[in-house]
This record gives C-alpha cells, sequence and structure tokens, in this order.
C-alpha cells in the first residue's frame, strides 16, 4: 500500500466497524473489490480542486499500489468514485453482519443482546446499536418482499 490516502464520509458505525477491522487508514486486502474500484475511480488530481483535510468525520482510506496508475500522481476520486466506493464498503459491512449474526438468531439469546455484542466485538458504539440492528432488519424484510422467508417462525428455547 502507498502512503497517499482519500478521506471520504461514511456513517459513524460503518467508520468505526472499518477502521476496526481494517485500521487507520483504511488498507484493503490485496485483489479485493474495494481496491479494484479505487483503482478504477482514482484519478489525477484536478487544477481546481481543493485537497481534503484530515477530518474525523472523514474516513482514511490507503490508495492501492499500481503501475498504471501511481498514487503520487493518482490521488483523487470524484464525488461519483465516492458514491461507487462507499456502496462497496456498505456492502461488506452488510454481508459480515448477515454472515455472522444468522446462524445465531434461532438461539435462546435475544437478539437485541446479540447485535449489542456483535458491536461491541466489531468497534461499533453501543449508541449505534439500533441502526445495525435495522440493517439486519432490512435485509430480512427486503427479501421477505421478494417471497423469500429468511425467518424462522418459531424459537427454540433451550431446556
Amino acid at each position: 500500500m502507498s502512503k497517499f490516502v482519500i478521506y471520504i464520509p461514511l456513517e459513524k458505525y460503518l467508520q468505526e466497524w472499518l477502521t476496526h477491522r481494517l485500521g487507520s487508514p483504511v488498507v484493503f486486502p490485496y485483489g479485493s473489490n474495494e481496491n479494484a474500484v479505487i483503482r478504477t475511480f482514482i484519478q489525477k488530481t484536478p487544477p481546481d480542486a481543493k485537497p481534503v483535510l484530515p477530518d474525523e468525520a472523514l474516513t482514511p482510506i490507503a490508495i492501492p499500489d499500481s503501475a498504471a496508475k501511481p498514487p503520487e500522481h493518482y490521488n483523487h476520486i470524484g464525488p461519483r468514485g465516492m458514491k461507487a466506493l462507499r456502496e462497496c464498503i456498505k456492502d461488506l459491512f452488510i454481508r459480515a453482519l448477515w454472515a455472522d449474526l444468522s446462524p445465531l438468531v434461532n438461539t435462546a439469546v435475544g437478539f437485541n443482546k446479540l447485535v449489542s455484542a456483535w458491536c461491541e466485538s466489531n468497534g461499533i458504539g453501543l449508541d449505534r446499536v439500533e441502526t445495525v440492528r435495522q440493517c439486519f432488519y432490512r435485509i430480512r424484510k427486503s427479501y421477505a418482499d421478494q417471497g423469500v422467508n429468511l425467518r424462522i417462525n418459531s424459537r427454540k428455547r433451550l431446556p
């Protein structure tokens, strides 16, 4: 990874989760979809663009090394590229959330406790638990609206 970074705005829970999992600045794994998106949309800084300064509301993301687009020269991402990267990050979060929590939904532990514990173990502040819980429910509801039932209609209790 290069020493150059881009700064993007993310929702607080996404920022906390991403930096907890991948560090600050965020370094995506080699060959990841996120790095491919960055490489696709990274460009030379336009002459009229003002540099983005570090801010705690912005998430620093390392620009991957590339022979075709050296980070020394290609270190600007436009609004549409930023939007694509944010979507990529959100998809990664949703996949991780679903993979971790969906097998546990049928346990005797209450779902709110599961979400709180997941947030705690993933670096997300407990004041954002409700947001994360709603993300999970929205996924399930979206599938239900298409006729795919991801819910278990009965809860198995331990004796």
